[in-house]
């Protein structure tokens, strides 16, 4: 059997997606012609609205995925690009070790190869690691890359025994490079980048302590460099997390380190019910200590949800002040008129209230 995580949808989609607001090989996430929203939109902004997708260029005026305070782009390229005052972060893909895990019933689970990061366009090609220790070397010597460090980038290397490949040396062809191949973005985040955001769904059956051991490290590495550290993944309590290591009994102390981290909602959550979904993971978190939302994004799918659920995320925002939120279009495009299912939630959510077209 083929193991796929709940959200490996949703970064497949923003890989190949992220060229530019338009068609690609894995469909349109922009819609063309008039749009609902405009840069106007964001001064009615009273909290974080954090958009998976490339944020305004020089061309903003044509943007269709307003209103944001801030953008995670898995195209490093188009975060020199920006025009206004938006918190731009490079989007990194978690690296995950490729060994087929044995279930307890005896079903072999293959995982997903990992995405290797570029300058432009998403890199067919995937990448495979031997180990989990290797694995993680890769996503802290990208990101250290990516961070303009590459003197730690080559330790990470050297003391994991893997090989540091730029995406201008290494071929696009073929399913997979060879195996421990590291393969480094050929830039940099500009100066006005914010930091990153790190896409944690590994599911390669690491243990809570490894989970914790290696969030711990990254965040602190990012931090280092005078970045923010962002962290993304599945639901807290989805049950995947068996295989990712992410526990109630480390979760208070990973939300901690990082800047923000996600809490996770879907059309199918465990609860069937947002609100209850919010509520199980926030108690994850909790710990038994005292919660802080400042540090929380709740991450909210626009494609199979409904505009009451929306509002409930509003209200869980304001109510329990939280950061804000991050717009996951899980396979519908943004932009078109504001009568569109996609456009009500988004102004609900954004700015309390649903918009007419004019």
């Amino acid at each position: 059997m083929t193991y796929q995580s709940c959200t490996l949808s949703r970064v497949l989609a923003l890989a190949l997606t992220l060229v530019a607001p338009a068609a690609s090989r894995a469909g349109p996430i922009a819609l063309d012609g008039p749009a609902c929203f405009g840069p106007r939109d964001n001064a009615g902004l009273s909290f974080e609205v954090i958009q998976q997708a490339p944020p305004p260029g020089a061309n903003g005026a044509n943007y269709q995925f307003y209103p944001l305070t801030g953008a995670a782009s898995a195209q490093l390229g188009a975060l020199a690009d920006v025009a206004g005052p938006y918190q731009l972060y490079y989007f990194q893909w978690a690296n995950r070790a490729d060994t087929p895990i044995t279930t307890p019933r005896g079903e072999t689970i293959h995982r997903k190869p990992n995405l290797q990061p570029s300058m432009g366009p998403q890199r067919k090609q995937r990448s495979a690691f031997s180990t989990i220790a290797r694995a993680n070397a890769c996503t802290l010597a990208q990101t250290a890359s990516v961070l303009g460090r590459a003197d730690q980038a080559r330790h990470f290397a050297e003391t994991a025994g893997i090989r540091l490949v730029s995406e201008a040396e290494q071929t696009d062809e073929g399913a997979l490079s060879p195996e421990d191949v590291c393969v480094l973005a050929d830039g940099t985040l500009p100066p006005h980048g914010a930091g990153v955001m790190l896409d944690y769904e590994v599911q390669d059956r690491r243990s809570p302590e490894q989970t914790r051991a290696f969030l711990l490290q990254y965040a602190a590495m990012v931090h280092a460099t005078g970045h923010r550290a962002m962290l993304m993944t599945n639901p807290l309590d989805a049950p995947t997390q068996a295989f990712t290591g992410i526990s109630a009994g480390n979760a208070r102390a990973i939300v901690t380190a990082f800047d923000r981290t996600t809490i996770w909602l879907w059309s199918r959550n465990r609860q069937h019910d947002i609100a209850a979904s919010y509520r199980a993971q926030k108690a994850m978190i909790e710990g038994g200590g005292r919660f802080d939302g400042s540090r929380i994004l709740l991450e909210f799918e626009l494609a199979n949800t409904q505009v009451e659920d929306a509002q409930t995320v509003r209200d869980l925002i304001i109510n329990d002040h939280l950061a804000g939120v991050l717009l996951w279009r899980n396979g519908v495009p943004q932009g078109g008129p504001c009568k569109s299912p996609v456009n009500a939630k988004i102004a609900i959510i954004a700015l309390g209230h649903q918009k007419n077209d004019t």
